[in-house]
């Protein structure tokens, strides 16, 4: 009877690690099956539910893992993580007062977490209780110094109260420890500006003003772009020939602006093509970033919104652009709470400064980029909103070839690089990945000479060596889309046994219609011999020295 219990936990013990080993390498599906069958062997293993836990957060799963944190404390009461842990779950489901308190737990537990009073300190200032962000704030930085992110939210709530010396201070620290923090720069010149200018307000939100930077030439045209022709094309039609020739378009009944809904993998180029289309149709372009809109205050994010709306219409023709709408144009049911009521009011304002009574955009084209469609509120993409969708892919074999070598244009390289060796070895890779291999294989001749102090130029071994360290990025964007969009199974466990049964998407068929040519495309991706055929294409490109 004791060997059997024993094998029982050993095998529970081997599919946990292998739960594991797929949450390490973010397979979350994968994992959770793992996970649940760990558990179905071992039911108070906490471990197993805490691991499945964390993978349905990674899936955005969000009740699942409420379910699984709360069954991982009956098991394990006084484990921090845990608590620490569900405390994330509810602050992405918007019910701050309930991650407070779990926060709370787990600086009981360990009065020493650092991660504990950050994320605490998040709930706090979202709640608008600045002394208490303060506070734990403060207690980050003693627990971890050099922690830039944590001086920088500290100076926010000191901005918000009105303690201008004290927010220059933090701004200033943070820029110190790392001199990229763009948001830093940005707060400590408003910070500055609100001291001299006597400003006691509070306004401006918590990354948000509303003021946002008329640029009349971006500098980039399509011929800056590498390959991409029919994307190209397709950006022509719906934005350059009309705002090129709004006459013309008029009298055959094409208006000048409107929405357009930009999706694609992370990495593809987005915004870079919205860029060069702003340049190729010679009009004013305003990139709104999610620090120029999102305000902790109510009401405030609403103002912003109208307000870069006014700057464009009074600028047209121009180009409004938005990345990653999602996070201020999520779906209105996907959350509760304080959050979840900011989020709709957000999409409510963002509905009426795109077609309401008083809306006047003529020649004021809206642009919206996003990696998760899925997430952006159906309203948002009905008729006379983004009510056109283009998809920008990763690039294909002409567009990787173009990108490989301008990337390399100033750098090293020696003659008779292998272009088209490379291009078929970056099958499947984006945009972002492609400039981070050529990046990576500059770095081995520079440590080299560095060094023995001999230089020599980048070889096409040098990139096929970087292939091993940067892959591509879009496997796990595949798998979430698919898991959105297309059809899933449902794995249950009877009597110990498992059953699947396959079930339609969250979607509704009309959405599903709506991103039809997303949906084939991720579903013949996530097909096996597809994934076989682009291991074989960067194995032969990887081993066999073709020299062209």
């Amino acid at each position: 009877m004791d060997m059997n219990k024993r094998d029982t936990k050993l095998d529970a013990q081997q599919y946990y690690e292998m739960g594991t080993d797929y949450l390490r390498r973010k397979e979350y599906d994968k994992a959770v099956e793992k996970f649940s069958t760990a558990i179905i062997l071992n039911r108070v293993m906490s471990e197993a539910y805490f691991g499945r836990a964390l993978a349905y957060y990674h899936l955005k799963e969000y009740d699942n893992a409420l379910k699984d944190y709360t069954k991982a404390l009956e098991l394990d009461p006084k484990n921090p993580v845990i608590y620490n842990n569900r405390g994330d779950v509810y602050y992405k489901k918007g019910d701050l007062k309930a991650a407070i308190r779990d926060y709370d737990k787990a600086i009981l537990y360990n009065p020493n977490y650092m991660k504990a009073y950050y994320n605490r300190g998040l709930c706090y200032a979202s709640l608008e209780q600045y002394d208490k962000a303060i506070e734990d704030f403060t207690k980050t930085i003693e627990l971890e110094p050099d922690f830039a992110e944590a001086y920088y939210l500290r100076g926010l709530a000191y901005e918000y109260s009105n303690m201008f010396d004290e927010a220059i201070a933090d701004f200033q620290k943070a820029l110190e420890l790392d001199p990229l923090f763009e948001e830093a720069r940005q707060h400590l010149e408003t910070a500055k500006a609100k001291k001299e200018g006597g400003d006691t307000s509070g306004s401006g939100g918590q990354q948000g003003s509303g003021d946002v930077r008329v640029i009349k030439d971006t500098g980039l045209t399509f011929k800056d772009l590498a390959g991409m022709e029919k994307l190209k094309e397709e950006l022509r039609q719906a934005i350059i020939y009309p705002m090129e020739n709004p006459e013309l378009a008029r009298e055959y009944g094409v208006l000048g602006g409107g929405g357009i809904l930009m999706y694609g993998p992370p990495g593809c180029g987005k915004t870079y093509f919205v860029k060069a289309a702003a340049g190729e149709a010679k009009v004013a372009f305003i990139n709104v970033k999610l620090s120029d809109i999102l305000d902790m205050y109510v009401g405030n994010t609403e103002k912003n919104l109208h307000k870069v709306f006014e700057v464009a219409r009074k600028n047209a023709p121009a180009i409004l652009f938005f990345d990653e709408v999602d996070a201020i144009g999520g779906r209105r049911d996907a959350g509760g709470g304080e959050a979840g009521q900011a989020l709709r009011s957000a999409i409510n304002q963002f509905l009426i400064e795109m077609d309401g009574i008083e809306a006047n955009n003529e020649n004021v084209l809206v642009i919206a980029a996003t990696n998760a469609p899925w997430d952006v509120d159906p309203a948002l993409r009905r008729s006379g909103r983004f009510s056109r969708n283009i998809f920008v892919p990763p690039p294909d074999f002409k567009s990787r070839l173009e990108i490989l070598k301008i990337h390399s244009r100033n750098k090293p390289i020696a003659r008779n690089i292998a272009w088209h060796r490379l291009a078929m070895l970056t099958v499947g890779y984006s945009s972002a990945d492609i400039k981070a291999l050529v990046d990576k294989a500059a770095t081995y001749p520079w440590i080299e000479a560095k060094k023995t102090g001999r230089k020599r130029k980048i070889k096409t071994g040098d990139y096929v060596r970087a292939s091993d360290e940067i892959k591509s990025s879009l496997g796990p964007w595949y798998a979430q889309a698919k898991k959105k969009l297309g059809k899933k199974k449902e794995v249950m466990y009877i009597d110990g046994k498992k059953h699947e049964k396959e079930i339609e998407s969250d979607m509704d068929p009309e959405e599903r219609e709506q991103f039809k040519q997303l949906i084939d495309i991720v579903e013949k991706n996530n097909k096996w011999y597809v994934k076989a055929g682009i291991s074989a294409m960067r194995l032969t490109a990887k081993y066999l020295p073709i020299p062209f």
